[in-house]
């Protein structure tokens, strides 16, 4: 592994959590998306291993790892969240969809979807007793965070989203994505059963129905959309882990 991929993969390592790493380029960051299962490897695995540590009763544990997911995550991902689904509440498309998207102020719609989105995903923490349904969750959440970026089109407009999906654009990348992906699901086989694991896996199968919202709505995806998938895959993951 060369020396500029290590470092482009601690630049993302970075951005989108707040693990010192000693390297933040942005442009490096866009460049190791692909490499996002990884990342979904260590962040899951902190939380899990801080999960099966606490020995409160599951109220307070579900609080602490909540408070642990929003800090280590530095929330940049639940706030694209609340912002998308202003837009989603606001029923706007077009420019009007955009104006509030941009909106710095968070309108009632990504309060109230924002804390329905914390108050579930506390009380899934709040009923796991098992690292990996937690694992599984940022697993899945990660890697839609380079599947979304590597399936919609390039946006025509300057951001740090437009960064993300336009150097997510290559067959090599994917290929790697892909076989480092289904290597982690493997390795996973030796600590519980494949169904546990494929079932974790179908919330990426939001993926499609996002970005063809997104589309109709605002005409692209952008940074807060991808934080948007990214929050929602997680969640969905750990309520089928917790069903099933």
């Amino acid at each position: 592994m060369s020396k500029k991929i290590v470092e482009d993969f601690l630049s993302l390592i970075s951005f989108l959590t707040i693990i010192p790493t000693g390297y933040y380029n942005i442009e490096g960051a866009s460049n190791a998306l692909y490499l996002s299962p990884i990342l979904g490897i260590i962040e899951g695995s902190i939380i899990g291993l801080i999960a099966l540590l606490l020995k409160f009763n599951p109220l307070v544990n579900g609080s602490i790892l909540i408070a642990i997911h929003i800090i280590i995550t530095g929330g940049l991902n639940l706030d694209g969240f609340a912002d998308y689904s202003d837009v989603i509440g606001s029923r706007k498309k077009g420019d009007d969809a955009i104006k509030i998207l941009k909106d710095p102020r968070k309108g009632s719609f990504a309060i109230a979807f924002t804390a329905t989105l914390i108050i579930i995903r506390f009380s899934l923490f709040s009923s796991i007793h098992n690292i990996f349904p937690i694992i599984f969750s940022y697993l899945s959440g990660l890697e839609s965070a380079y599947i979304i970026s590597y399936l919609s089109p390039i946006p025509n407009y300057q951001g740090l989203g437009s960064l993300f999906i336009k150097n997510s654009k290559n067959i090599r990348k994917i290929t790697i994505n892909l076989v480092i992906y289904f290597l982690i699901l493997i390795a996973l086989l030796l600590f519980t059963k494949i169904k546990f694991i494929l079932l974790s896996q179908l919330s990426l199968l939001l993926i499609p129905i996002i970005i063809n919202d997104a589309k109709k709505r605002i005409g692209f995806v952008n940074g807060d959309v991808i934080g948007f998938t990214i929050e929602l895959v997680e969640v969905v993951s750990l309520l089928i882990s917790v069903i099933i």
